[in-house]
């Protein structure tokens, strides 16, 4: 089977958006930005938690769209 080259992109894209949102989250509490939300005496939501759950969202949502127009234009050939 050809992998379409547009589609390839797409996928090396949102696996790039996904590893970089991870690293965004694994930022230590210094580099975390402004606190959004004090859960408990140790636990709290930071401004860079909320940007990389964004971008391994996006990058997933990305993913999934590359696969399924991979899929569809399998089927259709």
């Amino acid at each position: 089977m050809r992998f379409d080259w547009g589609t390839q992109l797409i996928t090396i894209l949102a696996l790039v958006i996904i590893i970089s949102g991870m690293v965004v989250l694994a930022l230590p509490e210094l580099m975390e930005g402004s606190e959004i939300v004090q859960l408990d005496k140790t636990h709290s939501l930071h401004l860079a938690d909320l940007v990389g759950a964004a971008m391994v969202g996006a990058g997933i949502i990305l993913a999934w769209a590359a696969v399924l127009t991979w899929q569809r234009k399998r089927i259709e050939q």
